[in-house]
């Protein structure tokens, strides 16, 4: 058996079951003609880069832009048979041409996933990036990600697998009414790529105090600390009141936050006096300077208080005392009247 055929065999016990799943997308395999005249060896090699600036903030969706480049590479090339006659001529340069096309990728497929799936998710299933010949670049293939609210900064790792097929061997033959047999195998690739999450100040509130009564004017403290891994440089807290609340006093100084660090800031805050005995929520949120000097602001948060009614005098010191601040205040006025006589008198 010329070895040549052999090997084709081999190829077609190794690829056929391959052939078989992916019937829909590889090109029909023919093998019929006996004549072969060449063997370019080559295979197409893909990369994988991300466009634009692979830094996301934690608590981001956004979408990852990865463009491929062909740099597929032809190792080598063989003469299998000579051509016998000016026909078998026309049909072997033919061959030649096509046999070139080793390096081509064809219906390029693409999945992303991530080795952290407690930091980000990928939001975007199988993609298409077409077909590249050599040196070829794609339009970039889009992929949907989520950084959770709680992801470190940090480099994190994602995987980019790619299916795609290429021509493994082609034959002409009947020249000047050529046919072709083409035989084309499925390649898997897989292409490591980081993205950054950057630091950040993050802000929760740990802490709430008040005193606030209908109808009366009081302190608000709210502990702010800064939970992300960035400096707040600068920060001033503000607080957003709506009815029945009012205040002239609404932000706060917290100076600079490190990664860790809290603050009490305080507010002093106006009830109204028809203001309903509940829980309310105050929003608030913190704006500073980042680490390179640009000022953001944090997501809003919400701060619980509770606003009780403005209990009466007796009710608060009880009856008992109530009397006795009566007692007290007949004696003092007894007490002045008395000096006051006893003064006109001399």
């Amino acid at each position: 058996m010329d070895k040549k055929i052999l090997m084709l065999c081999v190829v077609f016990m190794i690829f056929s079951t391959a052939a078989h799943v992916h019937s829909e997308t590889i090109p029909a395999n023919i093998w019929e003609f006996t004549e072969d005249y060449y063997d370019v060896i080559g295979e197409p090699q893909l990369t994988a880069s991300i466009v634009g600036n692979p830094e996301y903030e934690s608590g981001e969706t956004s979408t990852i832009f990865i463009q491929l480049m062909n740099d597929g590479l032809i190792f080598g090339f063989e003469t299998d048979e000579t051509p016998s006659n000016s026909n078998e001529t026309m049909d072997a340069q033919a061959e030649l041409d096509l046999e070139y096309d080793v390096t081509t990728a064809i219906n390029i497929r693409g999945t992303l996933e991530t080795e952290d799936g407690n930091a980000f998710r990928v939001l975007s299933g199988l993609q298409q990036a077409g077909s590249l010949r050599s040196s070829e670049t794609s339009q970039p293939m889009e992929f949907d990600i989520e950084i959770f609210e709680n992801a470190p900064a940090g480099t994190y790792y994602l995987t980019l697998n790619l299916t795609y097929q290429y021509q493994y061997d082609v034959k002409v033959e009947g020249y000047p009414d050529k046919e072709f047999d083409y035989w084309y195998i499925t390649k898997n690739q897989t292409i490591p790529l980081q993205i950054i999450v950057k630091p950040r100040a993050q802000f929760e509130i740990v802490k709430v105090s008040d005193s606030l009564v209908s109808g009366g004017q009081g302190v608000l403290y709210i502990t702010y600390k800064n939970t992300g891994d960035e400096v707040a440089e600068d920060a001033v807290a503000r607080i957003s009141v709506v009815d029945p609340f009012s205040t002239t006093d609404d932000q706060a100084f917290l100076g600079t936050l490190n990664p860790g660090g809290s603050y009490e800031a305080q507010y002093k805050v106006k009830v109204d006096k028809d203001a309903l005995s509940k829980a309310y929520g105050i929003n608030t949120e913190v704006k500073y300077r980042d680490e390179h000097g640009d000022t953001q602001i944090s997501d809003v948060m919400k701060a619980s208080i509770e606003v009780r009614e403005s209990v009466p005098l007796v009710q608060r010191i009880g009856y008992a005392g109530y009397l006795l601040v009566i007692f007290v205040i007949l004696g003092a006025a007894g007490y002045y009247f008395y000096k006051k006589q006893g003064n006109t008198g001399k």
